[in-house]
């Protein structure tokens, strides 16, 4: 289990817990598998993470990594490393550096599967 920013949820993700807005409405029930609607209704009640059973943030991250050439990886981590001091014992740094990381995977993915659907179109 593992709250999962909103951005990074995707169909057929099950529910750990409920998920509530900020006023601690229940939006979904826990154990509800989630569809493309559900997920638009989260961002319209303003619910910006919930509990996702099986998956939590680190695995997301590593998932995306594995989908990625090894050199492409190796690339944004040398890069980020550049923008980053040492944060071992800083956690907030170490938390955006992950957010960082993350959205730098996720944006190559997506240059990637854009190229794809270029050459697909030809």
């Amino acid at each position: 289990m593992g709250i999962l920013n909103i951005n990074d949820l995707k169909v057929g993700m099950v529910l750990a817990q409920s998920a509530k807005n900020r006023h601690d409405v229940v939006i979904l029930g826990e154990g509800n598998v989630l569809t493309e609607k559900h997920i638009n209704s989260f961002k319209t009640w303003g619910v910006t993470g919930v509990d996702i059973k099986d998956i939590d943030s680190d695995q997301l991250v590593k998932e995306e990594m594995e989908a990625l050439p090894n050199d492409i990886v190796e690339s944004i981590e040398r890069e980020l490393d550049e923008l980053f001091p040492p944060f071992e014992a800083n956690p907030v740094m170490e938390e955006i550096y992950k957010i960082v990381k993350k959205l730098s995977l996720r944006q190559a993915a997506n240059q990637i599967k854009g190229s794809t659907d270029e050459i697909g179109k030809d």
